[in-house]
């Protein structure tokens, strides 16, 4: 089972769907956060309040766009689909934005947390990105499933187990964390080719590291997703 969910959720990366969705990601937390950040430039003696403000901010759009990413690719982290499901978060922001921001909400509360576990070593700092990782896509995992159950209430196979064994958990975290490496390490090496061709323009392969490497980080949601999907019967409307 272990093996089968981590196979499953490497397979996310093969579609371009993904990262078609890292792209969304990107407009959806940078774009505001480029625009907050000249704001705050202009503004002179903004203050501790600002600051603080800045960083609620910061986090609100990250949790904000990771919930989106993994809502549109849902339906290929369960193994249900081969395509995005590209106006279901945006369905769910109109249909029921209470529970959307809800959701948001209490996530921003768990990443502000992990904040500050973030200064550990390197390992550790490994470990706590792909936990955050998974505290930021599992819930919202949790919420489609919930979504889909009520719709169609004989859609789960049986009780659906939403918390993996502790050596599965671990494995999640290790291999999500080595992956994650991985992938930044890849998104750097993409980053230089850009500015090789480019001419040493470092702002078009530093506009293309923040999405790959957004993606690598979600592997441990995309392996927690896989093993959620194997307990349902399939079938994303």
């Amino acid at each position: 089972m272990f093996l089968d969910s981590v196979l499953a959720g490497l397979k996310v990366l093969t579609y371009w769907e993904t990262y078609a969705a890292g792209l969304e990601y990107f407009a959806i937390f940078f774009i505001p956060m480029a625009i907050a950040g000249k704001v705050m430039d202009k503004a002179e003696g903004a203050g501790c309040v600002a600051v603080f403000f800045g960083a609620l901010f910061f986090q609100a759009l990250h949790v904000a766009s990771s919930v989106v990413l993994v809502l549109t690719l849902a339906p290929i982290i369960f193994g249900f689909a081969e395509d995005a499901a590209w106006s279901f978060p945006w369905k769910i922001l109109t249909v029921a934005p209470g529970a959307f921001f809800k959701l948001v909400g209490a996530l921003v509360v768990a990443s502000i947390l992990l904040e500050f576990l973030l200064g550990l070593s390197i390992i550790f700092r490994l470990l706590i990105n792909s936990l955050r990782a998974l505290i930021l896509g599992g819930p919202t995992l949790m919420f489609v499933l919930g979504i889909m159950e009520l719709v169609n209430p004989d859609i789960a196979k049986g009780p659906v187990d939403f918390t993996p064994g502790f050596w599965f958990l671990v494995g999640l975290l290790v291999i999500g964390g080595i992956m994650s490496w991985v992938g930044r390490m890849v998104a750097a090496l993409i980053v230089t080719g850009l500015e090789m061709v480019a001419n040493g323009t470092k702002g078009i392969g530093q506009l293309a590291m923040v999405p790959i490497g957004a993606i690598f980080g979600f592997i441990p949601v995309f392996m927690y997703g896989a093993w959620l999907g194997a307990q349902v019967k399939g079938g994303f409307q």
